[in-house]
């Protein structure tokens, strides 16, 4: 049953997320001229596995601009949900990961891919649920365990993204205390994509979903849903790079500037401020703010 309704999520993503599909096979696009110009210059490239929120929300490309031009090097940035990231750093296909998964990224170290992680930054994961929705008032007046919970007990349409992202593993963390081991009500469907399709998809459905605060700001003008379970200390996001261990010496003295720049206090200004002249507030915090 499970397997039908993912499929159902992927046929429904063609018809909803034509506008993401667009941006997604533009960006591919891009990172592919990108490349090639790259090479053809003879600038030194690194790949770069990250979130697919990070990326979407646009951060990554706006920020990695600056350390291009100062460093003289290019960043391939591959957008992958967190558990698909990691892989691509155990394979040798990235560089370096920015991911959002803190368990995935211990246990990435502790196998001897990985050298160290640098937290970076932090947002907080919310619950949305259909704007207006009979169930809304009762659900946001539940801690995030208990609105799980009601969600199963009322089989009320959830949508995950099923494909072990740091969204996804939170998620199931969160179904696990709930008592929900793997949920399997009716209305509950996984979509396989990414986080700003899986939210559109969402709304479509008049259902519930959790989300990266940032997705939510930079996707809400085109969405039918409304935040139901807001920020606490249990939902906090923490994204943080990793720096990958067999990697030449050229390529690991570009990564240690990267991970330089993204805790430099000039970055630390960028986080702070980033996304309020659009959204009315920051997509990001500091860490330890």
């Amino acid at each position: 049953m499970k397997n039908v309704k993912k499929i159902m999520g992927l046929a429904l993503t063609l018809v909803l997320g034509l506008t993401a599909v667009g941006c997604s096979s533009t960006s591919s696009s891009s990172s592919s001229s990108a490349s090639s110009e790259g090479k053809d210059s003879g600038v030194k490239e690194i790949t770069m596995a990250s979130t697919y929120s990070l990326d979407e929300t646009g951060f990554l490309a706006d920020t990695l601009k600056t350390f291009e031009e100062e460093n003289g090097v290019k960043v391939n940035v591959v957008a992958r949900g967190t558990g698909e990231a990691i892989e691509l750093g155990k394979t040798g296909d990235a560089d370096i990961l920015f991911v959002h998964a803190k368990s995935k990224e211990e246990e990435f170290i502790k196998e001897g891919y990985g050298v160290d992680r640098t937290e970076i930054m932090y947002n907080y994961f919310v619950v949305l649920g259909p704007k207006g929705g009979e169930h809304n008032e009762k659900i946001s007046k539940l801690n995030v365990v208990d609105a799980f919970k009601y969600i199963a007990d009322n089989n009320l349409v959830f949508l995950s993204r099923g494909d072990q992202s740091g969204t996804h593993v939170k998620e199931l963390s969160i179904w696990k205390e709930a008592g929900i081991e793997t949920p399997d009500f009716s209305n509950y469907n996984e979509s396989g994509k990414g986080q700003a399709e899986t939210v559109k998809m969402a709304s479509e459905m008049g259902g519930y979903v959790i989300t990266d605060k940032a997705t939510y700001l930079s996707n809400k003008d085109n969405l039918d849903l409304e935040i139901v379970i807001g920020e606490d200390e249990t939902l906090k996001n923490v994204y943080s790079v990793v720096r990958i261990k067999d990697i030449d010496d050229e390529t690991k003295a570009i990564t240690d500037k990267l991970v330089e720049f993204y805790s430099s206090d000039e970055m630390k200004d960028t986080i702070r401020e980033y996304g309020k002249d659009k959204y009315g507030e920051p997509l990001y915090f500091v860490i330890g703010e």
